[in-house]
């Protein structure tokens, strides 16, 4: 990456290909960290991550993966497009805080246990982000 003078005087950020292959490892980094948190939250429920071995957030990891790589490309795609003001710090800043921004949402997307008070969590984790939860659901 270099910067340039672009027509009018101003100062261009030019990217090569190799910026495009922040996209998936931002993603990586992003789906890893999310289903992390996913499982520590959900390890105090008997229906959550312990009853299935985290077999659940392990399929569902490569699709948050793939979706939040494509997001990420988009985002860059639309920089190149239409270039922030800023320079290099916000060509590498956006994406980043676009990644961190999508992992927070497939985070939220995975809500949290509800323990009742004196019995048992009994929900599970949802099959994929924002789509509801398993087991019965005992919060009242």
């Amino acid at each position: 990456m270099h910067v340039s003078r672009a027509e009018g005087g101003e100062s261009a950020v030019v990217v090569g290909i190799g910026w495009y292959l922040l996209a998936p490892a931002l993603a990586a980094f992003g789906a890893y960290g999310g289903t992390v948190w996913t499982v520590r939250s959900w390890a105090s429920c008997p229906l959550g991550n312990d009853a299935s071995g985290n077999v659940g957030l392990l399929m569902t990891l490569p699709v948050v993966w793939l979706c939040m790589t494509l997001l990420l490309l988009l985002i860059q795609l639309a920089m190149r497009r239409w270039p922030l003001r800023g320079g290099r710090a916000a060509v590498w800043l956006a994406p980043l805080a676009a990644a961190v921004a999508l992992t927070l949402l497939y985070r939220l997307g995975m809500d949290w246990p509800y323990d009742p008070p004196g019995g048992a969590c009994m929900e599970g984790y949802p099959l994929f982000p924002f789509t509801g939860k398993t087991g019965p659901h005992s919060a009242e």
